[in-house]
């Protein structure tokens, strides 16, 4: 199964990716207000930089069968810096060139990184939803709950597309999984963020 070779492939930066985006630190309940501002802003600059290419390169039959404009996280991912009063860029006008956007096996390559971000989303809301230090900031976490109760549903499609996928094309989807990983975990942030202090109770 080509899933499994990317969970493979790309193990060892799946977990430095983890440590970059404070995963320990989410889950005991420890996450800082500024480290939470990190995640949102290297998420974002992700899909910012790779979310319209990555879809629109698809062919038409693959984006019907993913229902992909359900996938869409960037406006999600804006409101949640709206929340937090982060100042972002504007989308980029060409191609990102970290990644291979020439065939569906490279698309969806990059695409299980992005959906795979999202499968732990509702654990991780949960988890956010009971920090005492973000609490007073009445944050909706938009971004680790766009798919709502459909997340498994959407996981599972995505895999049965990205299965379906020529084992002659696998390299090519494992090598954009592993770059756009890579990208994830060397991207700066270059954004302009206010602290916020607390609202009045």
């Amino acid at each position: 199964m080509l899933h499994e070779k990317i969970k493979q492939a790309t193990a060892h930066l799946h977990d430095q990716l983890e440590q970059k985006m404070f995963v320990s630190q989410i889950m005991d309940g420890s996450l800082t207000f500024e480290q939470y501002q990190t995640i949102l802003t290297v998420n974002y600059a992700t899909h910012l930089a790779t979310e319209d290419f990555l879809f629109s390169a698809l062919s038409d039959k693959l984006r019907q069968k993913l229902h992909i404009e359900s996938r869409i996280k960037l406006p999600a991912l804006l409101r949640d810096l709206e929340e937090i009063n982060s100042a972002v860029g504007g989308a980029p006008n060409t191609a990102p060139g970290f990644i291979d956007v020439n065939s569906d096996a490279s698309v969806l390559g990059a695409m299980y990184v992005l959906e795979g971000a999202t499968l732990g989303g509702s654990v991780i809301a949960k988890r956010l939803k009971t920090n005492e230090q973000l609490l007073p900031y009445n944050l909706n976490y938009h971004y680790y709950q766009v798919y709502g109760d459909q997340l498994g549903l959407k996981w599972k499609q995505f895999l049965e597309v990205l299965n379906t996928i020529p084992e002659t094309e696998h390299e090519a989807a494992i090598k954009n999984a592993v770059s756009l990983f890579e990208h994830m975990a060397n991207t700066k942030i270059a954004t302009t963020t206010v602290v916020l202090a607390p609202p009045e109770v």
